[in-house]
């Protein structure tokens, strides 16, 4: 299943408690997770001035839809995850160095 990063807006949230902030997001990211088959939230990433939510999801389109549906805030960004990488991944054959 593909997966998505939303980009959200969220001011003064790097003013709020940990409690606080990890609660804001909580509630702003599960509105979508589970009411469309397929769409799932997966975790979220706060600064402190936006909420960058990770989802599962059939579509881009699907979101949007969902978004829509259901009168949520538009999120600055939707982007689809072609590929994640940590430091401790092995670069790909063709990459190496001989």
């Amino acid at each position: 299943m593909p997966e998505f990063v939303i980009e959200k807006d969220f001011s003064g949230l790097g003013d709020l408690s940990p409690f606080q902030q990890q609660q804001s997001a909580r509630r702003s990211c599960s509105a979508l997770h589970g009411v469309a088959p397929g769409i799932e939230w997966v975790q979220s990433y706060l600064t402190d001035d936006k909420v960058y939510c990770v989802y599962r999801a059939p579509s881009e389109e699907a979101l949007r839809d969902e978004i829509d549906r259901w009168g949520l805030a538009q999120p600055r960004s939707i982007c689809e995850v072609h590929q994640v990488i940590s430091p401790d991944d092995e670069p790909a054959a063709e990459e190496r160095s001989p």
